[in-house]
């Protein structure tokens, strides 16, 4: 860590509580990693869910109605679709990279410019991607 931050400019590392058996940190690690990150200045982001209730099978629905629920990605989100069709609101949320930024970043020749760029998940490519996500928000 302390190499990638010193030589090469990374400011933040993305630490996983959630997926299990890929790249959920135990309790031990998490806070090894944590201090790590403290003792060279970097910006810990933790992905912040309990891997092992998400890796018990269970019905989708843990508490009834009204529930909130992220869908971090398009297979979930489509999948809200027979909700809003039904007239229910459904509540979005997005971070401000991927509301004004495209990935054509991770291609600039400067490898310092392009690293800044990094997300997860990543920065799409499409330039109408910014745009859209916004109105959706909208709505």
């Amino acid at each position: 860590m302390e190499a990638l931050v010193r030589e090469k400019g990374v400011n933040s590392f993305q630490l996983f509580m959630t997926y299990k058996e890929l790249y959920m940190l135990r309790d031990s690690e998490l806070y090894q990693a944590l201090r790590a990150c403290r003792d060279v200045g970097a910006i810990a982001r933790v992905h912040a869910e309990n891997g092992e209730l998400v890796a018990e099978p269970r019905p989708l629905s843990v508490a009834p109605p009204p529930c909130p629920w992220p869908c971090p990605r398009p297979g979930p989100a489509r999948s809200a679709a027979p909700v809003l069709l039904a007239g229910k609101a459904v509540y979005a949320e997005t971070t401000t990279a991927h509301a004004t930024l495209t990935g054509l970043h991770y291609y600039h020749q400067d490898w310092f410019h392009a690293a800044a760029y990094v997300t997860v998940p990543p920065l799409r490519l499409d330039t109408n991607t910014s745009p859209y996500l916004m109105s959706l928000l909208a709505k």
